[in-house]
């Protein structure tokens, strides 16, 4: 019961604040306004379960000191909770934090998964993600906006001993400058440093968002992200995307010739091709299911960061099927109408 309770009092606290961040949807025509009509709104709390279905990995090896091998992972689950809340919002600049916290883990069939260091390690022990974010947002009169996101992580094994925690720690940013040509239209372009091909890689950035029609709609942030979004009302959503994910964790080999060594890097980029359907239970609570095909792109372990063909163990892992079940809530309606 004290649990309930300690979430009751936390949305209530939180629903006047995300109301806040209605800047992004506001009615002063004085200042440039980034959203499109149609756009859901925005998500103040996710709370998320993921299962990716088994799929065979094959691991090369560049050392002496590690030879090759193969197996099957008979389970691959990812937990996600995220927070988002403004802190400034006003018709001319906004601010909102994030924090976020994940954890997945990995299940191999035996006799590999006792056998070879990396499975081993993956098995014994979770990889682990926290950190907080920062979202500014400052409106021109006219036209312009400027975007920016900027976050802090603590990637890997925490639970490894020798490792610093500075080891884990590691940082992404991305600026844009965007123009609003209409209430259905606007585009950015800017740049982004971070970790979506699973290594530190500065690339470029395009956004583009569209609304057709009461309906139809597109999302897109290139190279990361291209979604199409259709309204079957404002409470049922439907969604068909292309994603691009990424990360990099600190973790030791566990019982391996080169566990002495210390720390090493898992870098893992992936795209991922989704179907997605998002309901409203109750105004502020919605529920979300997505599946979809899971393709990766590297998968590899490297003693250094640096490009996967360097890496001292490089990963093939076959496509697999994915499917996801979300609870989120978003600010009521009556705080907007309020707001607004």
């Amino acid at each position: 019961m004290k649990y309930i309770l300690s979430i009751a009092f936390c949305l209530q606290w939180v629903f006047p604040l995300l109301a806040q961040e209605s800047i992004l949807n506001c009615t002063d025509s004085s200042y440039c306004v980034p959203a499109v009509t149609g756009m859901p709104r925005t998500k103040g709390i996710i709370i998320r379960q993921e299962r990716i279905m088994d799929y065979g990995i094959r691991s090369n090896s560049k050392s002496d000191m590690l030879r090759s091998g193969s197996g099957q992972v008979s389970s691959n689950r990812r937990w996600e909770f995220k927070l988002r809340l403004p802190i400034i919002s006003k018709p001319n600049f906004a601010i909102a934090a994030g924090i976020h916290y994940n954890v997945e883990e990995y299940k191999f069939e035996p006799p590999q998964n006792e056998e070879y260091p990396l499975y081993k390690s993956l098995e014994d022990k979770s990889l682990k993600s926290i950190g907080g974010s920062i979202y500014v947002v400052k409106p021109w009169r006219g036209k312009r906006y400027f975007l920016l996101r900027a976050s802090g992580d603590l990637n890997g094994d925490y639970g490894a001993d020798g490792i610093s925690k500075k080891n884990f720690l590691q940082f992404s940013i991305a600026p844009l400058i965007g123009w609003k040509a209409n209430d259905n239209t606007s585009y950015a372009f800017g740049f982004a440093y971070g970790y979506n091909f699973g290594r530190p890689v500065i690339s470029p950035l395009i956004s583009y968002n569209h609304t057709f029609n009461k309906h139809w709609g597109l999302e897109t942030m290139l190279p990361t992200k291209v979604k199409v979004r259709y309204s079957l009302n404002e409470k049922t959503l439907f969604f068909a995307s292309t994603e691009l994910n990424g990360a990099r964790y600190n973790i030791r080999l566990a019982d391996s010739v080169l566990a002495k060594r210390g720390n090493f890097y898992l870098q893992k980029a992936e795209i991922r091709y989704l179907i997605s359907f998002e309901r409203e239970i109750h105004d502020w609570l919605w529920f979300g299911l997505e599946a979809g095909l899971r393709s990766n792109i590297n998968f590899s372990l490297s003693d250094k960061t640096g490009p996967a063909r360097n890496a001292l163990i490089r990963n093939q892992l076959n496509h697999a099927m994915l499917v996801s079940f979300s609870l989120f809530a978003v600010a009521p309606r009556k705080f907007l109408k309020t707001r607004n």
